[in-house]
């Protein structure tokens, strides 16, 4: 499934017609128990274009959800762009049954992604489980079946972290040997640019949140003396991610009052900072 998470104001009814990149913490954790997923923040027309078609055959191929973070900024502004074609794009082979065994929907395999079959298929029992069970969709609560499958669903997750590793999912722009950088993702894109071009910063862009991608962020943030992350929520929820994997935000220029960031917001903001 390909969820699309167009971010406002919240909580509750919050500000329904105004913008904010507030529910990262949310989409990050939603579910019980742990499962792999694919989350991407586009930041503009065309990397909304791509990525929502790689967000879907991964999704296919991996049998997970693949969400795809939006906000009011982005999913309701006017963009044009010449026609594209995604050189990287390619339709994602299945996994599908051979037909030569009993179907087992929830087969164990090195990959962690069993065969899909479809039904009716004669003679063969195509059965799906929310509740935990064995190979075949059959319920158990057997210790030995529960530690099976939640290590299937790691190696998934595995499976498509070293996939991810072939896409772009950095971008860095601005001054590429400047010492100050920004740290953005989704719909700040625009207006960071802007401002590292005027400032002679470096500007960073997280483009795949989930899995996230470290080794490409370290890379990008060589030689970085000064990190600072620019969002539209109160807490700085990509630094927090970030730092989850070592990676340490010196500054979060936060604007949390339902508009996006102007570039004049956003100077301010950064002159406040000492840059």
């Amino acid at each position: 499934v390909v969820v699309v998470m167009a971010q406002r104001a919240g909580p509750s009814t919050g500000l329904p017609t105004y913008t904010a990149q507030g529910d990262l913490h949310f989409v990050l954790h939603a579910g019980q128990g742990e499962f792999p997923r694919l989350i991407v923040a586009p930041g503009d027309a065309i990397e909304a274009y791509i990525w929502a078609g790689r967000a879907l055959n991964l999704a296919w191929k991996y049998q997970i959800p693949s969400i795809i973070m939006s906000d009011k900024t982005l999913s309701e502004s006017l963009y044009s762009f010449d026609g594209y074609v995604d050189e990287e794009a390619k339709e994602e082979p299945l996994m599908l049954w051979s037909g030569n065994e009993r179907y087992k929907r929830y087969l164990q395999t090195d990959s962690g992604i069993s065969p899909l079959a479809f039904p009716p298929q004669k003679g063969q029992a195509i059965k799906t489980d929310s509740y935990m069970h064995d190979q075949q969709g059959i319920t158990s609560e057997d210790p030995g079946v529960t530690r099976e499958m939640s290590e299937k669903r790691q190696k998934k997750g595995q499976s498509l972290a070293r996939e991810i590793e072939e896409y772009e999912t950095v971008k860095v722009y601005g001054q590429a040997s400047s010492n100050r950088a920004l740290l953005f993702w989704g719909s700040n894109k625009g207006v960071c640019l802007e401002a590292a071009e005027r400032l002679g910063l470096r500007a960073v862009q997280v483009l795949v949140l989930s899995p996230f991608p470290k080794r490409r962020l370290i890379e990008a943030l060589q030689g970085v003396e000064r990190l600072l992350a620019v969002e539209c929520n109160a807490a700085g929820q990509l630094a927090d991610l970030a730092a989850c994997y070592g990676i340490k935000v010196d500054d979060r220029i936060l604007k949390y009052d339902g508009r996006p960031f102007s570039l004049e917001d956003l100077l301010k903001s950064l002159g406040g900072a000492g840059i």
